[in-house]
């Protein structure tokens, strides 16, 4: 993976659940938007799009050597981890506060997507048009989620630009 030389936005994410409006600027580490995420195995049996929109947490922001802003996302499913797995539950009051699906979820730690911003995979959440962002994560589950990604030693994103 090639390492950009300049990272944006703040190391953290922001605690509160400001929405974000399509075209504002990068999206924050923290974020969680609603994106056509392709996972490895679909990237793999040579699809270029994912199968279903999905909310995906945004984990790394960085800039390309041209400039561009480049978001790295991690996707939530309501499908339980597969033993051994690296994931984060995401609580119910988080899931309350987002407008996320009642049902049970957990945030992936073991691939990723990686794509310029704004990205042609973005997409308006359902109901809330022309909204694309549920909000944000809290700032400790934020830290749960990289913590695991980063024990997992994940290797290279798939990436959404090639």
């Amino acid at each position: 993976m090639t390492i950009p030389s300049k990272r944006s936005g703040p190391s953290s994410p922001r605690p509160s659940a400001k929405k974000q409006k399509p075209g504002s600027g990068a999206p924050k580490p923290g974020q969680v938007l609603n994106y056509s995420y392709l996972w490895e195995a679909e990237y793999r049996e040579g699809r270029d799009e994912g199968v279903k929109d999905r909310p995906v947490a945004v984990v790394l922001v960085t800039q390309s050597v041209d400039g561009l802003d480049q978001a790295h996302v991690v996707p939530m499913s309501t499908k339980p981890p597969r033993r051994g797995q690296p994931a984060v539950e995401v609580p119910r009051i988080v899931r309350e506060q987002l407008g996320l699906s009642a049902e049970r979820s957990w945030i992936i730690c073991d691939e990723w997507n990686r794509f310029a911003w704004p990205g042609y995979d973005i997409r308006p959440i359902r109901g809330r048009e022309p909204e694309v962002s549920y909000g944000f994560i809290p700032a400790g589950l934020f830290r749960q989620v990289r913590d695991t990604m980063l024990a997992a030693a994940i290797g290279r994103p798939v990436d959404r630009d090639d």
